[in-house]
């Protein structure tokens, strides 16, 4: 049986909406084998139908034109919470697109699935670091998606505050604005262009004055209770949305000692540099 792990991420990164993402020692792992029919009994009923990972292994097939491999699915470690904006959709995606670049046969690089992966998704920021790992940018060009990967610094520190309610990603964009203001643009783009160098030197001061978006948090603070009253108490770290949210993605240089806020619970991530990984068990 193949094993195959994924990594959460948390993307956007406040100023780098549907660009930006980060992978995070949090996991999804999933089982598959060859078969003689497809098979995701071992789901929740409610995952049974049309289930992400079974969806976008079969869309491998499809868009190779290839002839399709019957799978068994198993879901052995699910840790990564649906609807907290971190990724767990994407996690569904890479792994079942990598089970099928594997057990078909083709075996490609996992960096390039990406254009397959960030099309089932319908962008990029969550789908490449789950495959790459580490912190990464993406755009498209010419109908194909270039990236760069960066390792962050080790001197910063990482939380996750996830709370019990879920929001769900169509609402979330549904409060953004069709079109927005010159200026506001401007904003953004001047602080993103300096985001890399910031996680790379570990520079939190530079990280706090970045994390300053005008393009979705604005609207998404909205709707997360209490959101606006942690950014506050975590004056001294840099605080974004995570993903369409719920989660807040905290990072600092200094250590925090509670392990709940409000309704938020608090969680010690690290950076994960590798991405997907494979196993054989």
């Amino acid at each position: 049986m193949l094993k195959i792990r994924v990594p959460a991420t948390s993307a956007n990164l406040s100023v780098g909406f549907d660009t930006l993402g980060i992978a995070l020692n949090i996991y999804n792992e999933f089982g598959f084998e060859k078969s003689s029919f497809d098979n995701v009994d071992a789901f929740e009923s409610k995952f049974r139908t049309n289930n992400l990972v079974l969806k976008s292994y079969k869309r491998f097939f499809e868009y190779y034109n290839i002839k399709y491999v019957p799978v068994k699915i198993l879901p052995f470690r699910i840790d990564i919470p649906s609807s907290r904006g971190l990724g767990s959709s994407a996690s569904c995606i890479v792994a079942g697109v990598m089970a099928a670049n594997i057990l078909s046969g083709l075996n490609l690089k996992k960096e390039d699935l990406l254009d397959l992966c960030a099309s089932i998704e319908g962008h990029p920021d969550n789908v490449l670091p789950g495959l790459v790992g580490g912190l990464c940018a993406a755009f498209m060009a010419h109908e194909k998606y270039y990236y760069k990967k960066y390792i962050p610094s080790s001197r910063l520190q990482f939380y996750s505050l996830i709370p019990h309610f879920e929001l769900k990603t169509e609402l979330s964009r549904s409060v953004l604005p069709k079109m927005y203001n010159r200026c506001d643009v401007i904003a953004n783009l001047s602080r993103i262009v300096n985001l890399p160098s910031a996680f790379i030197d570990g520079d939190i001061e530079l990280l706090k004055a970045i994390f300053d978006d005008k393009i979705h948090e604005p609207y998404r603070y909205k709707l997360i209770e209490h959101s606006l009253d942690v950014k506050t108490y975590f004056k001294d770290y840099a605080v974004a949305i995570s993903g369409a949210g719920s989660s807040l993605l905290v990072i600092g240089d200094k250590v925090i000692e509670l392990d709940k806020i409000y309704d938020f619970k608090i969680v010690k991530v690290i950076v994960d540099n590798n991405g997907v990984e494979i196993y054989e068990c």
